[in-house]
Parts: structure tokens; C-alpha cells; sequence
């Protein structure tokens, strides 16, 4: 009825041949051990794989909210600072004592009445041909030979450039210093590039309060040194801030220069 001794508690048909049945037990007790560890290796490397995906795939679901070179981007993002334009300090001479505005040579030309600027409140002789009513950059009211272009010939007329002065001008040196401010101003604006004065003229305007400077202006064009001759009386009109009458005649008309002493002599406050 039982099986031989070694195989008590077994099954005849359960017995594995080729060896004897505790054997049988050890090796599948073995194999069960070496069939679980592979299957917990399996769920923690899953785990693992799962788990690195899902990172992978929240850091590139972020990321590209960011530019692919932040640096790159920000310096490209970033505005270019333009430099500033560099522009040439205006040096003029030290002005001479007390000196009279003086007649230059040429034709004056015919007046053929006044030049009255409301808006400067000023008045001043009105010259005929070839001067003609033009307007003027930067002026209010004006007369010119000639086109626009550097080296001008104009008579104009406009408010003190630049700022109102902080203080009224009183005193001989205030209207002074206000002419020889305002003389840089043409001299920058109205005159070509890298021109060198040279006084001829300082002085009280003849009709009331202000200052006259006369001056040459030196500059090359084209390779060839030229000259201008300018005027610029500082008027006073009653307000903080004072008119200017500006003269300037090129070389290339050096008859004209002829007008400049008496439109100056002419300019008074309305």
C-alpha cells in the first residue's frame, strides 16, 4: 500500500524519477526562492523606468517655457545702448576790451524799410535785392541770399536759444555773457564745421540795452579755407528773456559784408 521506505507521505504517482523525492523538495523550494527574487527585481526596476519617465517627461513639459540658451536669449531680448554722438566743444577766444562795430567794405544794399518781429519785439532794417524775406531755422523772422545751405547769408531774428535765463540781465556783463552763449549757438548751428573766431567787435547796443560781438569765422570747404563776417546783438525787450539779432555774410559775397554794420546800428526793442 505505501511506497518504499524515503517516500513515506508521498504520492507513488507525485515521485520524480531519476532521484529521490527529498531532493525533489529541495530543488523546488529553490527554485521558488530564485522565481520571487526576479519577479520583486522586476516590479522595482518597473517602478524605477515608470518613475524616470515620468520625470523626464514633467521636465520636458516645463522646459519649454524656457529659451533652448537663456543667456543667448536674454542677451538678444536685451535693448542696444546706442552711444551717444560725440559732439565738439565750441572754444572761442577771450573777447577784447571795448571794441566799435565798424563798417567792412562792399555795396550796401538798398533799405527798403523794416522788419518788424512780433513775436521777438524787435525791428531793424529790411533790405532789398538780392536779400529776400525767407524763413529761417531756429528764428522767428529773417532775410536771405541765396539758399539754405552752410555757408548761410541771413539776417534773422528770434528769442535768446536756449534756456530763459535763471536771473533777468541787468548789468553790461550780463548781456555780454548772454551775446558770447548765443555766439556758440550760431557758430554750432550756423556756420560749417570746425570754424575758428576771431573778434572784431564788443560793445553796448547803440539803441538800447543789450551787446553787439562782431567776429570772423574761419573754416574750410572743400579743401579751401573760407571766412564768414557775423554779428550778434543781444536786445533787451522787457522780458526775462532778451532777442537776438544775427548777421552772417560769406566770403562769396563780400559785398554784402557792407550790411551788416547798419542793420545792427538799425535793431531797437518795439
Amino acid at each position: 500500500m505505501f511506497g518504499e521506505p524515503g517516500a513515506q507521505g508521498q504520492p507513488a504517482g507525485r515521485v520524480r524519477p531519476g532521484g529521490p523525492s527529498g531532493a525533489g523538495r529541495k530543488s523546488d523550494g529553490l527554485l521558488m526562492r530564485i522565481g520571487d527574487i526576479p519577479i520583486r527585481v522586476a516590479y522595482s526596476l518597473g517602478a524605477a523606468v515608470i518613475t524616470g519617465v515620468i520625470v523626464v517627461l514633467i521636465f520636458m513639459l516645463f522646459s519649454g517655457d524656457e529659451p533652448s540658451d537663456p543667456v543667448g536669449a536674454r542677451q538678444s531680448v536685451a535693448p542696444t545702448v546706442q552711444p551717444s554722438p560725440t559732439v565738439s566743444p565750441i572754444t572761442l577766444p577771450a573777447l577784447p576790451d571795448a571794441t566799435a562795430l565798424k563798417a567792412l567794405p562792399g555795396t550796401p544794399s538798398v533799405v527798403l524799410g523794416a522788419v518788424t518781429d512780433a513775436k521777438s519785439a524787435v525791428t531793424y532794417a529790411s533790405l532789398g535785392k538780392p536779400w529776400a524775406a525767407k524763413a529761417v531755422p531756429s528764428f522767428s523772422a529773417g532775410q536771405q541770399v541765396g539758399s539754405a545751405g552752410l555757408p548761410r547769408t541771413v539776417i534773422a531774428s528770434g528769442p535768446l536759444p536756449g534756456a530763459t535765463p535763471v536771473k533777468p540781465l541787468k548789468s553790461d556783463a550780463d548781456y555780454r555773457k548772454a551775446a558770447l552763449s548765443a555766439v556758440k549757438w550760431t557758430i554750432r548751428n550756423h556756420h560749417p564745421e570746425g570754424g575758428k573766431v576771431t573778434w572784431t567787435a564788443s560793445q553796448r547796443l547803440a539803441t538800447g540795452k543789450g551787446w553787439v560781438l562782431a567776429y570772423r569765422v574761419t573754416y574750410e570747404v572743400k579743401g579751401k579755407e573760407h571766412s564768414s563776417q557775423a554779428a550778434l546783438a543781444v536786445i533787451d525787450i522787457g522780458r526775462r528773456k532778451p532777442s537776438v539779432l544775427f548777421v552772417t555774410v560769406p566770403d562769396t559775397r563780400k559785398r554784402l559784408w557792407a550790411d551788416i554794420a547798419p542793420v545792427v546800428a538799425s535793431v531797437r526793442a518795439l
